[in-house]
């Protein structure tokens, strides 16, 4: 009896051993199976959050390059007796992006033009001085060019400042500078500079210097902080022969990192490294890195941001600390045992859940920043930006169209007599009634202030005649009332239609043109050019 007893007690301890066994290597084999996914999800996670903000990035330096651009095409398109309303468009494009900071106007100055130039600029500030910056000195120019047949100087800055007034009469002698003025000049391209030191914290820190060497003081960077992104944007003559000067717009680099790349991947805790491989870089060529990084391990992920003249490379790493929450995921499933089957199927769909609800939420950023790009805040017409693009493409496919000016009469009476407030209604009031009355091809757009356009593919001056008619006649008679104030709005209309030998310049001169002789003929009317 003892023996059969023995056995039969030992037979049933091995069998809870034997399940027990099972379990843990089921259990085993689970575990290993969730930790492969878990780290699949977060791959893909990180991978697609890396692209997006990475075409972020770019979409934010291509706004601020296309901001500038439009400085540049205010020198182009006017004449130079114009250039001294430069601040009052500068303020504009300025205002209308975070990063940029200034603009300034660099015009041509050749050994035959110095002296008129000279004097020109002397008549409206009598303390400009030609001179460049050399071993953290000013260095006035003492007539002769250094070998070089032409120089850019520093004619006109926004927004004017102490410090900014004092970047006035500058021009630079740096192989670096002259390679960005050849390209541009060659390429017809703006060009994106490496990260620098803004110019006037070059000038303050020398001043300071000169005052006190020993000494420092909160309003100075006296080690020249390369905070600093440049926009070299060409301008040309008319007939785009002749660069006649450049504009350069400066970037406070640290707006593009604290709103785009600290927030990047949305709540996931990710170590960030930018580096610059364009021209320039080889001594500094990390443009931003996160404090940690150099400790920080994981995964790593590099994606391209493509810029007109170089390429930064945008390095995002997967920090551990997700990790050892999937760690501790993972703890409680083996503690779990018997229920891991269970769990297995919850855990995979929460997180399943999580990658699609992170997903869902970078694709509802994405296409609020997009909207934002390519859309006016107020009238939520398309932008300057957007009208670009597709005047672009139009030419592109070599499609004949008509291109419509349209300016609302007094529009600074409005403001002045009304208030801003009133203003914007009144810019409301005109795009939805214009919009309203186009037909479905046809393409509206706010350019800016109270300048819209519109792209017809009606290209019959009958029926040119009769739709600009009719949008006369409605704006003009239909009241505008806000709070206790109504009016009647009136708009100025020209019109071109496009012709095979038309490149975007020629087209939108002809339109200005025609818009012009509307408000010769009185406003409130419309006048289509040959």
């Amino acid at each position: 009896m003892p023996y059969f007893y023995l056995r039969s007690v030992t037979r049933l301890k091995k069998i809870p051993l034997i399940v027990s066994m099972i379990v843990l290597v089921l259990t085993v084999m689970l575990v290993g199976v969730i930790n492969q996914i878990q780290n699949h999800n977060q791959q893909a996670v990180l991978e697609s959050a890396a692209s997006r903000q990475a075409d972020l990035l770019r979409d934010q330096v291509n706004s601020d390059i296309d901001f500038i651009g439009s400085a540049a095409n205010f020198f182009q398109s006017s004449s130079p007796s114009n250039w001294i309303n430069f601040d009052r468009f500068a303020k504009e494009v300025v205002g209308s992006s975070k990063s940029l900071i200034s603009l300034q106007w660099l015009e041509k100055v050749t050994p035959e033009n110095i002296t008129n130039f000279t004097k020109a600029q002397k008549y409206a500030s009598s303390d400009f001085n030609i001179y460049t910056i050399t071993k953290n000195k000013k260095l006035k120019i003492n007539g002769h060019f250094s070998g070089m047949s032409v120089i850019y100087v520093v004619s006109d800055i926004y927004p004017i400042s102490k410090h900014n007034l004092d970047v006035l009469g500058y021009y630079s002698i740096s192989e670096r500078t002259q390679f960005f003025f050849d390209n541009i000049r060659t390429t017809k391209q703006p060009n994106v500079s490496d990260s620098v030191a803004i110019l006037s914290d070059t000038l303050a820190s020398i001043k300071y210097n000169d005052i006190n060497k020993k000494a420092r003081r909160d309003d100075v960077h006296p080690q020249k902080e390369k905070r600093g992104l440049l926009i070299y944007y060409p301008v040309f003559n008319r007939n785009n022969n002749e660069m006649i000067g450049v504009v350069v717009g400066v970037v406070d680099l640290s707006v593009y990192m604290n709103s785009i790349i600290q927030h990047s991947l949305n709540g996931i805790h990710s170590q960030i490294k930018i580096i610059d491989t364009g021209i320039g870089s080889k001594d500094f060529p990390i443009m931003y890195k996160s404090k940690g990084w150099d400790l920080a391990t994981g995964m790593t992920f590099t994606r391209k941001v493509t810029l007109p003249n170089r390429v930064w490379l945008v390095e995002f790493k997967q920090s551990n600390d997700k990790k050892e929450q999937d760690l501790w995921v993972l703890i409680g499933i083996a503690c779990a045992g018997v229920i891991i089957a269970i769990l297995v199927y919850f855990i995979v769909a929460f997180q399943r859940g999580e990658k699609e609800r992170i997903e869902a939420q970078l694709k509802i950023k994405t296409k609020e920043l997009q909207f934002l790009v390519n859309r006016d805040v107020l009238t939520k017409l398309r932008n300057r930006r957007s009208f670009n693009k597709y005047i672009d493409a139009m030419f592109t496919k070599k499609k004949v169209f008509t291109l419509i000016s349209i300016d609302i009469d007094k529009f600074k009476s409005i403001n002045d007599n009304y208030g801003h407030v009133f203003g914007d209604q009144a810019l409301i009031h005109v795009a939805t009634i214009v919009q309203g009355l186009l037909a479905k091809e046809d393409r509206l757009f706010r350019l800016g202030g109270d300048e819209f356009s519109i792209i017809t593919q009606k290209i019959d001056v009958n029926e040119l005649d009769q739709m600009l008619f009719k949008v006369c006649h409605t704006v003009n008679n239909t009241i505008l009332q806000y709070k206790d104030n109504e009016i009647y709005c009136s708009l100025s209309i020209g019109a071109a239609i496009s012709h095979d030998n038309d490149d975007v310049e020629t087209l939108m001169t002809r339109t200005d043109h025609a818009l012009y002789e509307s408000k010769n003929k009185g406003r409130n009317c419309f006048f289509i050019s040959d």
